[in-house]
C-alpha cells in the first residue's frame, strides 16, 4: 500500500501488528558473541518487508538491545527522531513537510510504518536509549559507493553512545563482511569494532515492496556469519509525497 498523507501513515503505525519470532539458538549465541565483543550487531535486510520491524523487536528482547540504527538520511530525519527519543511525539506532519525528493519518500522500503511502530513500542517499554540515522543521499552531489559505505560507518560510530548495546539495520549489501563484497559499511565497522558479526534476515519466500512494485524474495541472501531464518514475507506500506 502507498500512504499519501501523515494521517494515513500514523494510522498504519498504530495498527502495526507485532508477531513473535523465534530464532535458532546457535544464531542467537553468535549474536550475543558480537554484542559481547563489539557491543554491536549488524543486520542486513531485503527492504520493504512488513514483518521486519517485528523481527527487530523480538531480537531486541532476546538480546537486551538499548539502541537502534537505520539506513535513513540523518539530515532529513534526525531532528524528528531525537525529539521523539527525548519524550516528544512522532511528528509525521513535519516529515510530510519534506520536499517530494526527500529520502523519506523514496519508496524503496527502508522507511515503513512498522519502523515507527517499533520505535514507539521500545520507548513505551523504556528500552530505547538512542536512535541513529546514518545515511546521507544527495542526488545533486552523488558519491562513489565506497565513499558512501565509509561515511555511513563513520557516522554510525561518531553518533553512537557506546554504553548502549546497538542493533543496526541496513540493506543486505552494506552488511556483507565477506571479501567479495569489497569495502562495505560492515567491513569498515569491523576494522573499528573487532568481534563484530553480521546477520541476514532470510525470509522463506514471499514479497517485498519498492514503491508501486512488488518483488519476489526467491533467491538466497548474501553469505553471512549469522542467518536468521524467517517465515514468508509480505510487502510493507511506504510513504509517498502528496
Amino acid at each position: 500500500m502507498i500512504l499519501t498523507s501523515p494521517d494515513d501513515f500514523e494510522a498504519a503505525v498504530r495498527s502495526y501488528g507485532f508477531a513473535p519470532f523465534a530464532f535458532d539458538e546457535d544464531d542467537l549465541a553468535s549474536a550475543r558473541v558480537s554484542l559481547a565483543q563489539a557491543n554491536l550487531l549488524l543486520v542486513g535486510e531485503p527492504h520493504g518487508v512488513y514483518e521486519t520491524p517485528g523481527v527487530l523487536y523480538s531480537l531486541s528482547l532476546d538480546l537486551d538491545i538499548r539502541a537502534v540504527a537505520f539506513e535513513w538520511s540523518w539530515e532529513e530525519m534526525d531532528g524528528v527522531l531525537q525529539d521523539f527519543v527525548g519524550g516528544g511525539p512522532l511528528d509525521f506532519e513535519q516529515l510530510w513537510s519534506l520536499p517530494p525528493s526527500a529520502e523519506f519518500f523514496c519508496g524503496d522500503g527502508r522507511i515503513t510504518p512498522g519502523h515507527f511502530a517499533l520505535l514507539q513500542r521500545l520507548r513505551d517499554e523504556d528500552r530505547l536509549g538512542q536512535v541513529i540515522t546514518f545515511d546521507r543521499l544527495d542526488p545533486e552531489q552523488p558519491v562513489e559507493a565506497v565513499v558512501r559505505e565509509r561515511d555511513m560507518a563513520r557516522r554510525l560510530l561518531a553518533e553512537w553512545d557506546e554504553r548502549l548495546p546497538l542493533l543496526v539495520l541496513t540493506g543486505a549489501f552494506h552488511a556483507r563482511l565477506d571479501a567479495e563484497a569489497g569495502e562495505t559499511m560492515a567491513t569498515n565497522l569491523a576494522r573499528e569494532r573487532p568481534g563484530l558479526q553480521a546477520g541476514m534476515l532470510d525470509y522463506a519466500g514471499g514479497q517485498c515492496r519498492a514503491g508501486n512494485e512488488l518483488h519476489d524474495l526467491s533467491g538466497p541472501m548474501p553469505p553471512s556469519p549469522i542467518t536468521l531464518r524467517l517465515p514468508k514475507a509480505t510487502p510493507a506500506s511506504v510513504p509517498e509525497a502528496r
